[in-house]
């Protein structure tokens, strides 16, 4: 009895290692998927924000936040108030000339010749014609106190007059008050700048140091850094003309003494910092 023996394979060796081939084969696809997905994830981040590690299995790639997480909306506001001191270089007075007659035309014609006497005076004395200007003029009746009737007529001109050589200020404004008569009244006399914009600079400079001074000193106080500027504002004052002192009569002096003083322009500034 004869028995059909099992064929022997060829190549048993082959099989066996095509066999372990084929096993390994899925793990070998997942460990190249996760290392294309590292170096993809690591490629996406910013060059700055990436650092390495090295270690014993290698070289890793960490991402980093390096983002500037300063809130715009910290702030502090500092205040900054200067004030200069500079003397006036422009006197200004207000001459009044006022004359009556029994009748409008009569009031009118002493009025205009006081008036144009006035004017000689100053125009001889070295006053520009634009620094001279009329502010008011009027016509009225006068009356009696008891009956209440129409006694005559009264013409008024009032005169303002900018005088910039304050040396002969005081001489002038003399001859202007006593060409005009007992017309001629002097209504009032006050001092100022023809240009401030050089103590409104120097002012707001100051303005600013003392402001970013205050903001530094807030800053150190709360435990925070001062940071860029936001806004400035910045609000200016003049305190106006300076009264004159009163003249002195003609009796006691030859010509009005003239002392313009100083005079004062402030500037407040307001600041807004960032703090961090």
């Amino acid at each position: 009895m004869s028995h059909r023996s099992r064929p022997t394979p060829r190549f048993p060796r082959l099989r066996r290692c095509c066999g372990r081939a084929l096993g390994v084969a899925p793990i070998a696809a997942v460990l190249v998927t996760v290392l294309v997905g590292v170096l993809v994830g690591t490629a996406a981040a910013p060059a700055s924000a990436r650092t390495t590690r090295t270690g014993r299995r290698g070289t890793v790639a960490v991402a980093t936040d390096t983002t500037d997480t300063t809130d715009p909306s910290r702030t502090v506001v500092a205040t900054g108030i200067a004030q200069v001191r500079g003397v006036p270089d422009v006197l200004t007075m207000t001459l009044g000339v006022t004359s009556r007659g029994r009748t409008v035309g009569e009031a009118l014609d002493r009025n205009t010749t006081a008036a144009k006497k006035v004017m000689e005076v100053l125009t001889d004395g070295g006053v520009d014609k634009k620094d001279i200007q009329t502010s008011s003029f009027s016509i009225g009746p006068t009356y009696d106190d008891h009956s209440g009737g129409v006694t005559g007529y009264q013409v008024s001109n009032q005169v303002s007059v900018q005088l910039r050589d304050l040396a002969k200020a005081g001489a002038l404004i003399d001859k202007a008050a006593g060409a005009g008569g007992d017309d001629v009244v002097m209504q009032g006399v006050s001092f100022g700048f023809d240009d401030t914009s050089d103590l409104v600079a120097q002012a707001r400079a100051d303005a600013v140091k003392r402001a970013r001074s205050q903001a530094e000193q807030l800053a150190r106080a709360a435990g925070v850094e001062l940071g860029e500027v936001r806004t400035i504002s910045e609000s200016s004052t003049d305190v106006g003309p300076v009264a004159a002192p009163e003249a002195a009569s003609k009796s006691t002096a030859d010509a009005v003494p003239i002392a313009p003083g100083s005079q004062e322009v402030s500037v407040q500034v307001s600041i807004v910092f960032t703090i961090r």
